[in-house]
């Protein structure tokens, strides 16, 4: 009980510090592109590639029984071809080894898009977070500089 005490304390947190990164981000770059002429076909749709989408907008994903871990891909469509995107969850595992915590965001955080312009990760899941919703944030910077960010949620059941 202590431990997912613990564990929803942590979430809050990194969430709130993914908040505050993106405030401070809008801040300190401006919403304003430094190009006066930039024309750009990018833009973000990101989805699960093998997980169904419930009536509510939530991907709903099956923890295989019996395994350690369970895996889904994620895609992030950009428009951009060979354009490095990256990839945070709201939660975070803790794996660890001979007395050292080594938390682990449960998303690979970082893919290129390949020659269609549609960037690849995988979300990695254990039993404890059977019955949580994840949050996967995606988000690209394009060659005007102009910040891209989008997310979806994940249910695992």
């Amino acid at each position: 009980m202590l431990r997912k005490l613990i564990k929803k304390e942590e979430t809050k947190n990194m969430l709130k510090n993914i908040i505050n990164y993106i405030f401070i981000y809008m801040i300190m770059v401006g919403c304003d592109s430094p190009f006066e002429s930039c024309d750009s076909e990018s833009y973000l749709d990101i989805g699960a590639v093998n997980l169904v989408m419930d009536e509510n907008g939530y991907y709903t994903m099956s923890f295989i029984d019996g395994e350690i871990q369970t895996f889904a891909v994620l895609s992030a469509e950009i428009g951009l071809q060979y354009w490095p995107v990256g990839w945070i969850s709201d939660k975070e595992y803790n794996i660890e080894h001979m007395g050292t915590d080594n938390w682990t965001n449960l998303i690979n955080q970082s893919s290129y898009s390949d020659d269609e312009g549609i960037a690849n990760t995988v979300l990695g899941v254990w039993p404890e977070f059977i019955g949580d919703t994840i949050k996967v944030y995606c988000g690209y910077h394009n060659e005007c500089d102009i910040y891209f960010l989008d997310s979806l949620e994940v249910i695992v059941k």
